[in-house]
């Protein structure tokens, strides 16, 4: 019997001897406080970082664009450098060549005359 009062008696004694957990007033509040200004950093937090992915996602789209302008500049530098070899080129053979010199047309005509001239004359003599 006195086991068994010891057995039913143990559990009172023991939570009693717990030490109390109840908070203040001041203290509770104070714990609400904490967590609604926690639960709103947390908001905030959220949004910078939805914020930040979005803008992770448009510089990848400008990084995307910038490089496909610079493919393009160089195809355009390819091309630019193409067409100035193809107007070096035009010049070269568009440049007179040696019997094309007008001077030398010019004195190829008078020298001609005068030889007309001279045989005219001493055909006729």
């Amino acid at each position: 019997m006195k086991k068994l009062l010891v057995i039913l008696l143990f559990p009172l004694t023991s939570f009693s001897q717990i030490a109390d957990t109840c908070f203040t007033e001041q203290q509770v509040l104070d714990i609400s406080f904490t967590l609604d200004s926690l639960t709103e950093l947390n908001d905030i937090n959220e949004q910078i970082i939805s914020e930040q992915k979005h803008l992770l996602e448009k510089q990848g789209k400008l990084i995307e664009l910038d490089s496909m302008q610079i493919a393009y500049r160089e195809q355009q530098l390819v091309l630019l450098q193409k067409n100035i070899d193809l107007y070096v080129e035009r010049e070269k053979r568009l440049q007179p060549k040696w019997y094309d010199h007008k001077a030398l047309w010019f004195s190829g005509g008078i020298l001609t005359t005068l030889f007309t001239g001279v045989i005219i004359t001493e055909y006729f003599k």
